[in-house]
C-alpha cells in the first residue's frame, strides 16, 4: 500500500500523554512562542537609516527573547528528545506505556522551522504494538489540526526531506 504523503524519521524533542475524550474535546492543536505576527505590525521608519537598523534589530532580539521564555515557562525546554516518525498527517513514536486504539494522546513537541517553535498537537492512536521488551510503537493520526499548522508541519518535513537529499549527493 502506498502511502498519500511524506514521512520522515526525525529526533526531536517530545513527549506523549493520554487525555480523556471530554478533555480532547475542546482541545485544538496550537503553537506555543511563534509570535512573528507580531512582525507583520507595520512600524513607520524614522528619518535615521541607523536608528531604523536598531530598532529592527531590537524588535528581533525581543521576538527571540519572548519566544524562549515562552517555552520554558510551558515546559517545552525540559522535553526529552525522542526518535519520531512524522508526516502531516500523524506520527509514529516508541513509548514505554501502552496506549489503547481509540486513545486521545497530547503531543508536546520544538520543531525548528525558522525559530524553535512549541506545539501541542493532539491525535487520535490508530495502533499500539509491543515491540521489544518493555516498548510500544504507537501510531496516531492528528486531530483537530488547523490548516496553518498542518503548512508548517509540511514545510518542515520538506525542508528536512532537501536536507537529506543534499547529504546523500555530497557523499
Amino acid at each position: 500500500m502506498e502511502r498519500e504523503v511524506v514521512r520522515i524519521d526525525v529526533t526531536l524533542p517530545f513527549k506523549a500523554k493520554k487525555i480523556s475524550p471530554e478533555e480532547a474535546e475542546n482541545k485544538i492543536a496550537r503553537i506555543v512562542g511563534d509570535i512573528s505576527f507580531l512582525s507583520y505590525i507595520p512600524l513607520k521608519d524614522t528619518l535615521d537609516e541607523g536608528l531604523n537598523s536598531w530598532l529592527k534589530l531590537i524588535n528581533a532580539k525581543l521576538d527571540y527573547l519572548i519566544n524562549i521564555l515562552t517555552r520554558e515557562k510551558e515546559g517545552f525546554n525540559d522535553l526529552p528528545l525522542q526518535k519520531i516518525n512524522l508526516s502531516e498527517k500523524g506520527l509514529r513514536f516508541v513509548s514505554k506505556s501502552p496506549f489503547e486504539p481509540g486513545d486521545i494522546v497530547e503531543i508536546k513537541t520544538v520543531i525548528d522551522i525558522y525559530q524553535p517553535i512549541g506545539f501541542y498537537l493532539y491525535g487520535e492512536v490508530l495502533r499500539c504494538e509491543k515491540k521489544e521488551k518493555d516498548f510500544y510503537e504507537t501510531a496516531v493520526k492528528f486531530i483537530n489540526l488547523p490548516k496553518d499548522i498542518k503548512e508548517k508541519l509540511s514545510y518542515f518535513i520538506l525542508y528536512k526531506e532537501r536536507e537529506l537529499i543534499r547529504e546523500l549527493r555530497s557523499e
